[in-house]
C-alpha cells in the first residue's frame, strides 16, 4: 500500500534519502515531501537553534537544551559564535560518536580544541569555503563573529552577540561607539536576502531591546526572522509585535514561546 504523505511526514519526520533506499514504495513521496516543507528548524535554549535541510544538520550556539531526533546519517555542521557559557558548551565534542559525519565551525577566541580533523577555527571577516557551504563571518559587538551560511538556495545568518548593545547605565560615548559599530557590521548585509535569521531580543536592554532585530530587519531582505537571546522572557515576543515598530516586518517575525518548537519554512 502507497502511504499518505503525511503518513509518511509523521513517520519519517528527519528522513535522509540514504536511509530510504530499499523503499522505493515511499521513497518518492518521501522525496517530494522533502521538496514541500523546505526547512525545518528547531529553537533549543535561547540562542541555541537546529537547521535541518535534505541531508544536512546545522546546529547553532547549543549550550544547553535537547537536540531533535535526526539520523545519524545526516551530515552535521556544529556552530559557535564565541567563547561564552551561554553560546558554548564543550558537551558539543562528544557528539562525534553519535555523528560520524560532523564538522564543528568554531569562532578562533573558543580555546577547547575538538576532535582532530573535524573542526574549522575562524575569526571575524572571513569568507571560506566547506563542502557545499560558503561561510561569511562579521565581528561581533561583543565576542566572536556572527554566521551568513549559503547552502544550496538558501542563505542562514545567526548573529551570534553581534548586536545594538546599548545599555542606560554606559556613557553617551560607549553607547554611540556600539551604535556605530553595529550598523556599519550590518551595512555589509544591506539589501541581502536572507531566507532566515536569528537575532538577539534581549530583555534585559529594556526599552531598546529590539534596537539591533528592527534596524537588521529594516536593512535586509529577510523572509523570516527567529529571536533568540532572551533569557526564557518568551512574552518579549508579544511585546514586539504588538508594538507599532515591528509594523513592516511582523508578519516575518517567527514567535518563539518555548524550547523545542519547530518551524517549518
Amino acid at each position: 500500500m502507497r502511504w499518505r504523505l503525511y503518513e509518511v511526514r509523521d513517520r519519517f519526520p528527519n528522513v535522509c534519502e540514504s536511509d530510504i533506499s530499499d523503499y522505493t514504495d515511499i521513497k518518492s513521496d518521501i522525496m517530494n515531501i522533502r521538496r514541500e516543507s523546505g526547512v525545518k528548524i528547531t529553537f533549543l535554549e535561547h540562542s541555541g537553534y537546529v537547521i535541518e535541510e535534505r541531508d544536512k544538520a546545522m546546529i547553532f550556539d547549543f549550550y544547553k537544551g535537547t537536540l531533535p531526533a535526526f539520523s545519524n546519517r545526516m551530515k552535521v555542521y556544529v556552530f559557535a559564535s564565541h567563547a561564552h557559557g551561554d553560546h558554548f558548551n564543550k558537551r558539543i565534542f562528544e557528539w562525534e560518536g553519535q555523528y560520524p559525519d560532523i564538522h564543528y565551525i568554531l569562532s578562533d577566541d573558543i580555546k577547547d580544541r575538538g576532535p582532530e580533523g573535524k573542526c574549522t577555527y575562524i575569526g571575524p571577516r572571513r569568507l571560506i569555503q566547506l563542502d557545499e557551504m560558503e561561510i561569511q563571518t562579521l565581528r561581533s559587538t561583543d565576542e566572536g563573529v556572527a554566521y551568513l551560511v549559503k547552502l544550496w538556495d538558501k542563505k542562514i545568518y545567526h548573529g551570534g552577540d553581534l548586536n545594538w548593545w546599548h545599555w542606560e547605565e554606559e556613557s553617551k560615548a560607549y553607547n554611540e561607539m556600539m551604535r556605530r559599530k553595529y550598523q556599519h557590521e550590518i551595512g555589509k548585509l544591506e539589501g541581502e536576502p536572507i531566507d532566515a535569521a536569528f537575532l538577539p531580543l534581549d530583555p534585559r536592554q529594556e526599552e531598546q531591546y529590539a534596537w539591533g532585530l528592527d534596524y537588521f530587519m529594516r536593512h535586509t531582505q529577510t523572509r523570516h526572522a527567529f529571536p533568540m537571546h532572551m533569557w526564557g522572557q518568551y512574552d518579549i515576543c508579544s511585546k514586539l509585535l504588538a508594538s507599532p515598530v515591528s509594523g513592516p516586518y511582523r508578519d516575518r517575525f517567527m514567535r518563539v514561546d518555548a524550547p523545542g518548537q519547530v518551524f517549518l519554512i
